[in-house]
């Protein structure tokens, strides 16, 4: 078989074995497209139909950090690798109503490496009652430019974030 006839090939099947592992967000369905079981992190990421790691519009991300009890156990480190991508000051947020044992919301603007875009991020960091703490995070991606769209964020970061915070991502690490 031709090395590009193969590579399709373990691609479509690899996105139909991913496609039990779907969240509903935003009105679209998101299905695994990839994961990793790291002893350290366990990842998870999540595209709508027809988008790639290589080039999407929206993608949420799921994170377990094994061994790790207590937010400050994740958050500086996680800060400190998007730090060098701040393209504004983020935004944390606590929820009064949270059912979760703690949980924290960083609401951000990344420009990335290669200054080919921006995307917003809203990383919801929980722990529940188990012994490790997770992440969901969805980030939206704006195309580079000298002024930055923001429209599409302004008029949704807060359902993005109360969407967020309904979830919980337990069953999608389980797959």
């Amino acid at each position: 078989m031709k090395p590009a006839l193969f590579s399709c090939a373990i691609l479509c099947v690899s996105q139909v074995a991913f496609a039990d592992n779907c969240i509903e967000f935003d009105q679209k369905n998101f299905c695994e497209v990839w994961r990793n079981a790291q002893t350290s992190m366990q990842t998870v990421e999540f595209l709508s139909s027809g988008e790639s790691l290589e080039s999407w519009s929206t993608m949420i991300t799921v994170r377990n950090y094994p061994g790790k009890a207590v937010l400050k156990d994740v958050i500086p480190e996680y800060i400190n690798s998007v730090n060098p991508m701040f393209a504004l000051k983020p935004d944390l947020l606590t929820p009064d109503d949270s059912a979760n044992l703690e949980e924290v919301y960083f609401r951000m603007l990344l420009l990335a490496p290669n200054k080919s875009h921006y995307e917003y991020v809203i990383n919801k960091f929980y722990r529940d009652n188990d012994s490790s703490v997770k992440s969901i995070f969805y980030s939206y991606r704006i195309p580079f430019s000298p002024t930055i769209d923001c429209d599409q964020v302004t008029q949704n970061r807060n359902g993005w974030t109360q969407q967020l915070q309904a979830l919980s991502i337990d069953e999608y690490l389980a797959q």
